[in-house]
């Protein structure tokens, strides 16, 4: 055991945030429901949520966010597209060579097929559009019909591609990944500005700003995105698209929603994390509007954890910061500061907490949106899954719950509208699944026993 104070360089997501916890990134539901056995859900695709998700992933991954060495050249993301660049000199991590070049382009083109953006993962050398230049996205744009010059007065959306000329002379000289967007400003989050990723942001007026690529089949101009009051819609039936609870009012963004039965009760509960000053706003009374215990815990912009760590049968809080995830063993209720850390996984994949044993412990697991695949542990310190499977599409939300009230946890996936709930055991290669459609447009899901009947049930926030 050991006093944390934590310190990584790291940025906001809202789209990921963790119960007991699976992920949680913006998507829609609605209804319908019923049991499959199958050995991968229906097909989902690419959203604006999951692209920010991968270029988020890859800003927090401080083994590969910036040049090595730094103002070589040297980068990640040209060795994975470009292996025909110069190599000398640049290490090699997770089996990829580092290679020496611009990067802008490659970095977004990254962030795009990683989430499954439609013609991103085309090969250059094939025929793709999508080059390691970054006028190349202008390219794009313009072939499939979704190029938005910045005098059109278009709104950009999240996931866009904004390039840039520096000095208007015609040629384009940057691009990266659009964040979100108000009336005056554009956020970004672009690979190669000042040999690292970076989040920037600019006037909606800045003559450097050419104009935006949207990705192919996705709507031009969803609309505003409501960073309001978060809303908790949660359901004791797992066969139930409508909510059987009291809607529960509790923190305002940019806070992102957490879980977790702090009291010991067997209820779960609404709480909060506010990523801008890494506050945790915990209650075991939600619908007070007030938090019992406010506790700042690691590094603004870490990603937020909930779990039982001791098995005294009540959840506390956590960060994950890189790969490594700190666990903060003493009481919410206390004001002294404990914590045992832990390194599992690789910096873009995504955290997961769970019993999967059933001895009320939960330990650290991860999930690999690249792939669709979860890497299950009792033992993480061991470096080593105990149980790895795929289970549902490549960049799917994972989820963690006990669906079936035997004191173990399983995972499941969202996609689209639909929460998947794996039924058969993590460890069981036999594979069943129900399902239920439930809330809509970007709603954050969140799982958890919202009655203390030992059987966890999906939720919505917005």
């Amino acid at each position: 055991m050991s006093t944390i104070t934590p310190r990584v360089e790291a940025r906001e997501s809202r789209s990921r945030f963790f119960r007991r916890l699976g992920g949680g990134l913006a998507a829609t539901v609605l209804l319908g429901s019923g049991m499959i056995a199958t050995t991968a859900a229906p097909a989902g695709a690419a959203s604006r949520a999951s692209i920010v998700s991968v270029a988020q992933s890859q800003l927090n991954n401080s083994s590969r966010n910036h040049e090595q060495p730094m103002g070589s050249g040297c980068n990640y993301y040209t060795g994975y597209f470009r292996t025909w660049k110069p190599a000398s000199g640049c290490p090699s991590t997770d089996g990829v060579q580092w290679r020496d070049s611009d990067w802008c382009a490659d970095f977004s083109k990254y962030a795009w097929k990683n989430a499954g953006v439609r013609y991103a993962n085309i090969a250059e050398g094939d025929g793709g559009v999508l080059t390691g230049w970054a006028s190349s996205f202008k390219d794009y744009g313009t072939r499939y019909g979704t190029w938005h010059a910045r005098s059109s007065g278009y709104t950009p959306q999240p996931g866009d591609a904004i390039v840039f000329d520096w000095d208007q002379s015609g040629d384009i000289d940057h691009v990266g990944i659009v964040k979100s967007a108000t009336a005056g400003t554009v956020y970004t989050i672009e690979g190669n500005s000042g040999d690292r990723i970076k989040e920037n942001s600019y006037s909606r007026t800045n003559v450097d700003i050419v104009g935006y690529s949207a990705p192919v089949g996705m709507d031009a101009d969803p609309g505003p995105i409501d960073y309001g009051v978060l809303d908790f819609f949660l359901s004791d039936d797992q066969a139930s698209n409508e909510h059987t609870r009291p809607v529960i009012s509790y923190g305002n963004s940019p806070m992102v929603p957490i879980v977790g039965d702090w009291d010991g009760d067997g209820s779960d509960t609404p709480s909060a994390y506010n990523p801008v000053n890494a506050t945790f706003y915990i209650s075991s009374n939600p619908a007070t509007g007030q938090a019992q215990y406010t506790l700042k815990y690691g590094n603004a912009n870490s990603v937020p954890l909930v779990g039982d760590w001791d098995g005294d049968g009540k959840d506390n809080i956590g960060v994950r910061m890189g790969n490594t995830f700190y666990m903060r063993t003493s009481p919410v209720t206390s004001a002294t500061e404990t914590t045992k850390s832990i390194a599992y996984g690789d910096g873009p994949m995504t955290p997961l907490i769970g019993d999967w044993d059933g001895d009320g412990s939960d330990t650290p697991s991860a999930y690999n949106p690249a792939n669709a695949t979860f890497y299950i542990s009792n033992d993480p310190a061991t470096g080593q899954a105990q149980y790895t499977f795929r289970y549902g599409n490549a960049n799917s939300v994972p989820l963690v719950g006990d669906w079936d009230g035997d004191g173990k946890d399983n995972i499941g996936v969202r996609m689209d509208n639909t929460f998947y709930m794996r039924t058969s055991p993590v460890t069981s290669a036999t594979e069943t699944t129900k399902s239920i459609a439930y809330g809509g447009g970007a709603d954050l899901p969140v799982i958890g026993d919202w009655n203390g009947d030992g059987t966890d049930s999906q939720g919505i926030v917005r």
